[in-house]
């Protein structure tokens, strides 16, 4: 079963271990999910929700968080010149080694909470989960190298239903055509299953339903970080 807003709050509110352990450094906060759940957006609500409270934050995302990263993700996305789906994998993941090693880890350490728009979690249901690659041992094994088994303080998935997400991204503004786009809705089925599979094994995964409005999304993800960083929701 998936945890739900609730069942995420008591187990932030119970991490008292990891608070301790973290106090040194700043969280490390991700939000996962499908095409067209509204993470980008949720991102920059959470931010200014943040930067109200006086906390430091940086926001960051992947693919190319880094200069070296906007290059490797400009390659992914192409529709001209698309990877296989080995070579994609291991884009994704040098994209994670120089993005961990140069922005996300100096922010942390620098006592600066970090809002990264997809990680691990996507790399997971994509290339596992979707595409379906062998060895998934071994890529977990690999994708946990690339980030120096970083793990998220916690994890916020938005889950939306394929035909809707899809749907929100074909009329979104400015929105510009990849090679995402040419997956048909049982590849993004397969994203979100595991994507679900994830956040019922996961600890400090906390799935939310994005089929609603953005303010009713944001005030349950508004819930999570006030519980996160005071224990305790408003």
């Amino acid at each position: 079963m998936n945890k739900n807003l609730q069942e995420g709050l008591v187990l932030l509110v119970g991490n008292d271990s990891d608070i301790v352990a973290h106090m040194t450094r700043g969280k490390f906060i991700v939000f996962e999910g499908g095409e067209g759940s509204g993470k980008t957006h949720h991102v920059r609500f959470s931010q200014e929700y943040l930067e109200n409270q006086d906390m430091g934050i940086i926001t960051t995302h992947e693919p190319g968080g880094t200069q070296l990263g906007r290059t490797i993700r400009e390659t992914i996305l192409s529709t001209t010149h698309t990877p296989v789906p080995t070579a994609e994998l291991f884009l994704f993941l040098a994209d994670r080694a120089q993005h961990v090693e140069t922005v996300i880890q100096p922010a942390l350490q620098d006592n600066t909470t970090v809002l990264c728009d997809r990680f691990t979690g996507s790399t997971l249901a994509y290339q596992i989960g979707a595409r379906g690659l062998a060895n998934p041992e071994f890529i977990m094994q690999m994708e946990a190298y690339s980030r120096k088994q970083l793990e998220p303080d916690l994890v916020i998935y938005l889950d939306v239903d394929p035909k809707v997400g899809v749907g929100r991204k074909q009329i979104q503004p400015g929105h510009e055509m990849t090679n995402f786009d040419d997956f048909d809705l049982d590849f993004h089925t397969s994203v979100r299953n595991y994507f679900q599979k994830l956040a019922s094994e996961q600890e400090c995964w906390v799935q939310l339903d994005a089929n609603r409005t953005m303010p009713e999304v944001q005030q349950d993800i508004n819930s999570l970080l006030d519980t996160l960083f005071h224990g305790t929701s408003h």
